[in-house]
């Protein structure tokens, strides 16, 4: 394209705004979608599948022009490795996050020593911490510590699987979110 010396319209910037933003939450685990994120597709690599995914979850809104993340369309792992049922996330202790799950670990695709993957942010940070091999699929619960930042906040919770030998991951889901006290 030629350069253009022409100021942005508003809904340009908005546009511009959400590349950015959606650059700026992917750079959180950049290397682990390049891993974990479904399967190269011609010339769309894991990460820009992953990436029009994050910006598909930044909603538009160009009458008010504004921009709104909506945390349950993102996925940060794409895969075949069966899931947890997630059952639970609470923050019951000063700064600190609690999700759990139940063992559906049956032998075959998914094993009890399968690795509980977290990612999380705050509601105003557009840039998420991934935290691997929390816990295993057998082990029904993860406690994240947080820094005392934290406390009062209103964090973002993200939950996926990696098998053992880091070959195989599960679909990510978000598990929701959590004031925490």
């Amino acid at each position: 394209p030629k350069k253009n010396d022409k100021p942005a319209t508003p809904k340009q910037a908005l546009v511009k705004e959400r590349m950015k933003l959606s650059a700026l939450f992917i750079s959180g685990y950049k290397s682990f979608v390049s891993d974990y994120f479904g399967e190269r597709s011609g010339l769309r690599s894991r990460y820009n599948m992953a990436m029009t995914n994050v910006m598909n979850a930044y909603h538009i809104d160009f009458t008010a022009l504004t921009i709104e993340r909506a945390n349950e369309e993102i996925i940060f792992s794409k895969g075949d490795l069966p899931e947890v049922p997630l059952t639970g996330l609470a923050s019951t202790t000063t700064s600190s996050f609690t999700v759990t799950w139940e063992d559906n670990s049956d032998g075959t695709d998914a094993l009890a020593k399968d690795q509980i993957c977290i990612l999380y942010c705050t509601q105003n940070d557009n840039r998420p911490k991934l935290l691997r091999n929390v816990a295993t699929r057998a082990d029904g619960t993860a406690t994240v510590n947080l820094l005392n930042k934290f406390v009062g906040k209103t964090v973002h919770v993200w939950v996926c699987l990696l098998n053992a030998e880091g070959k195989r991951v599960s679909i990510s889901e978000y598990a929701g979110n959590v004031v925490v006290s």
